[in-house]
């Protein structure tokens, strides 16, 4: 997957309550905006208009994030872009007129408001777009094949453990004017979407597609919005998985990708291209995406062991799969150090099972986030 990547926290809440000190960022409020503490773990939530969401968003979480400058040093020499990131970063200015304009209107407030250059924010939201990365794996379990009788969406998220991410992490609750309501887990300074979940329960995550990887030999598209900026969109505007592909065939893409998508209903994968967007839904109930195409329009190639290791549950005979049993699909297929995060999404519920940490997120026990409680919250 290709991106300035964020670690996932174990996060809880309701069990403990609110910490009374801060762990990485300190807790404090701003102009409508609030980052607090969850068990440990930071949840910023931001309110209001662009420019005032993006003014909290820099207060409290670019400013007072904990040396930000050395984990952007660190960040780049850990996947080689020391020497380009100058050219990375004009590349990213080039795509700034593509951004949704609340995000822009957003980012130019954070940068303001927190002293950094606007560079560095814009490097962060398109790196998705612009640079290449390690493999994720997915997967999407129908309510029929489901121990809890609604659907369930699993996934790794799989990438370079720079030391210092974890500390910048942040539970990112979005309450836009005229916007649904969004949680992302991210990273000081991204705006955009890796993982998410909004207040309809609909779920989105990326997979990382290189674009010469394509049957379709698509060119990448300067006009087209940043990936993660797009699939903010989908959580900003959308509810059902329908209502996304229609959003998504609207939109200019820069590059390919995978979305898993997982709505109250039911889930399937958006392959994408800046040309082609082709669905692939399930199998016997279930529906697996690591980081190559498999539909024909777009598929070069089906070769990938993660993906081998999943596809057995889409077997016709294959058992039932609970929340634990899902975790227990992910460590089949985690990539040791590399798997930082991995979660479990009940969109029924608004919730998500989390786990982070070294060696393998997998490995860890999950524990359990209300998100409906976060956005419901006044």
């Amino acid at each position: 997957m290709k991106m300035f990547a964020p670690v996932l926290v174990v996060l809880a809440l309701g069990s403990s309550g609110w910490a009374d000190e801060p762990k990485t960022f300190p807790a404090a409020t701003h102009k409508g905006g609030e980052l607090r503490y969850v068990d440990k773990v930071p949840v910023l939530v931001l309110k209001g208009k662009p420019t005032e969401m993006g003014e909290q968003f820099g207060k409290l979480a670019i400013a007072n994030a904990p040396d930000l400058t050395k984990l952007h040093e660190q960040f780049l020499a850990d996947s080689g872009q020391t020497a380009t990131y100058r050219f990375i970063e004009a590349m990213s200015r080039r795509l700034k007129p593509n951004f949704p304009p609340h995000v822009a209107t957003e980012l130019e407030a954070a940068a303001k408001a927190s002293g950094r250059p606007e560079g560095l924010l814009l490097f962060a939201n398109t790196i998705a777009d612009l640079t290449s990365g390690l493999g994720c794996s997915t997967i999407i379990v129908e309510k029929e094949r489901s121990t809890t009788g609604a659907p369930l969406f699993a996934r790794n998220f799989d990438w370079i453990p720079t030391k210092g991410i974890t500390e910048h992490t942040l539970v990112a609750v979005y309450k836009g004017e005229g916007k649904r309501a969004f949680a992302a887990i991210t990273v000081t300074p991204i705006a955009g979407v890796i993982s998410g979940m909004n207040d309809a329960g609909l779920c989105v995550t990326i997979n990382e597609i290189h674009l010469r990887r394509s049957k379709d030999n698509a060119k990448f598209n300067w006009s087209g919005t940043p990936l993660l900026l797009n699939f903010r969109r989908v959580l900003e505007e959308c509810s059902t998985v329908a209502e996304a592909e229609k959003l998504l065939r609207g939109s200019k893409r820069t590059s390919s990708c995978c979305l898993t998508i997982c709505d109250k209903n039911g889930g399937a994968v958006f392959e994408l291209t800046p040309d082609n967007l082709e669905v692939r839904k399930n199998e016997n109930g279930v529906c697996c995406c690591t980081n190559h195409f498999r539909t024909d329009k777009l598929s070069v190639t089906t070769k990938c062991d993660r993906y081998d290791k999943l596809s057995l549950l889409q077997q016709k005979d294959a058992p039932k799969l609970g929340v634990k049993d899902a975790f227990e699909q992910l460590q089949k297929v985690d990539q040791g150090k590399g798997t930082l995060q991995s979660m479990v999404f009940e969109p029924s519920e608004r919730v998500i099972h989390l786990a982070y940490g070294p060696g393998s997120a997998s490995k860890l026990p999950p524990v359990k986030l209300d998100l409906g409680k976060l956005f419901d919250e006044k």
